[in-house]
């Protein structure tokens, strides 16, 4: 007959429909048939089984005495998914690790290029304060020889000497070469060092402002009360 039969093939399709559902079971002995849509270490995300296209659920796992999965076969237990909330928290993890190395790494940079340039500059204009004093103690010296050069000839002949008698004193560069070369080299480098020392010392504050911006960052965390039976978001700042 066709009603026995229409009987039949409706059970058939109910106990398959029931046996391919999740089941959470709680510990006071109650039985959830549901879809599990994810866990995280806190809570366990879920749809009912009666009205799959409804709001998600959350439980938390204390609550939980086991969880039967549609898929898990004998003697097996099915890995559950983690929640989108968990994996954005370990990727946020991640990249917050990232961020604070990159920043150590910069600013070690910063404070080696920084103390190296400043220590060049310094050095080229030691060299070149050292170079000056001697240079003024050369003309000093020539000045005293052609003075007591002049005052001897006077004495002696009529009128000033010759030019050519007196002594000639060296421009400033051929009297410094080659300290000269090594002073205005120490000095351009020093400068170009310093200047990689602010260009990471300009990352650092960058990573450093870039982290602060994720740390504050919405924390969204789910709750489910079964006493009120409601469920909504707990909105944390990090700061």
């Amino acid at each position: 007959m066709v009603v026995p039969a229409l009987v039949v093939l409706l059970g058939i399709m109910f106990s398959i429909a029931a046996s391919a559902q999740d089941k959470i079971i709680r510990k006071d002995g109650q039985e959830i048939h549901a879809k599990v849509l994810g866990t995280d270490s806190k809570y366990i995300r879920y749809k009912r089984f009666s009205n799959p296209t409804g709001p998600d659920y959350f439980i938390f796992h204390s609550e939980v005495s086991k969880i039967e999965y549609e898929k898990a076969g004998a003697g097996q237990e099915q890995k559950p998914l983690k929640l989108a909330r968990e994996q954005a928290n370990e990727t946020t993890a991640v990249d917050l690790q990232l961020l604070e190395s990159n920043a150590l790494k910069y600013k070690k940079r910063s404070n080696i290029y920084l103390a190296a340039g400043t220590a060049a500059m310094v050095a080229g204009a030691a060299t070149f304060i050292k170079l000056g004093k001697d240079y003024n103690s050369y003309t000093s010296e020539i000045r005293k020889t052609n003075d007591a050069y002049t005052a001897w000839y006077k004495a002696n002949y009529e009128g000033s000497p010759p030019t050519g008698d007196l002594q000639k004193k060296e421009s400033f560069g051929a009297f410094a070469t080659p300290g000269i070369y090594f002073g205005a080299a120490a000095v351009a480098g020093g400068l170009a060092l310093e200047w990689i020392g602010l260009k990471n010392l300009r990352l650092t504050r960058k990573t450093r402002s870039e982290l602060a911006q994720k740390k504050k960052e919405l924390s969204f965390q789910p709750f489910y009360s079964p006493s009120r039976r409601a469920t909504g978001l707990t909105i944390a700042f990090s700061f």
